[in-house]
């Protein structure tokens, strides 16, 4: 759910706290230490409410929401980037995998290598999906950089 909301929050150029002001939604998304991304799961009424305003079958959100059982209080989180910036369904909408929130779960399950880490307090700070991408482009880029000065 947080990934989604981040993703329409980012079309319209607004974080996605300013989109719940806005609307009314009453998402509670400091319940997290990742903030939005991590979003607990939303009451029904919110849940329809937000399915009035994009126009889509209240089910289909019901299907995206955050599982209970997820840890909200992680001070990592978990991601492919292969798979974050290379969605094979749809190339133009990157999305946070509900998969990467579980804890048990070390690699990924479409490459098999294993997951990154990047901090909760990184992602909080980020206001929509579209500044999500940047922080983890940068720590990549960073990764990668690392990575070819030790092989030299």
């Amino acid at each position: 759910m947080g990934s989604w909301l981040g993703r329409v929050a980012a079309r319209y150029r607004m974080g996605v706290g300013e989109l719940s002001d806005e609307y009314g939604l009453e998402l509670n998304t400091k319940a997290a230490r990742a903030g939005w991304l991590a979003l607990p799961a939303v009451q029904e009424a919110t849940l329809a409410h937000l399915a009035r305003l994009a126009r889509i079958d209240e089910g289909r959100l019901q299907e995206i929401q955050t599982p209970n059982d997820v840890p909200v209080t992680r001070c990592v989180q978990l991601y492919c980037a292969h798979c974050l910036f290379v969605n094979p369904i749809d190339v133009a909408a990157p999305r946070w995998k509900r998969a990467w929130l579980d804890t048990e779960i070390p690699t990924c399950e479409v490459h098999g290598t294993p997951l990154a880490a990047i901090p909760s307090s990184a992602l909080r700070r980020c206001r929509n999906f579209d500044q999500v991408l940047r922080v983890v482009g940068r720590l990549e880029f960073e990764r990668a950089r690392d990575h070819r000065n030790d092989l030299h």
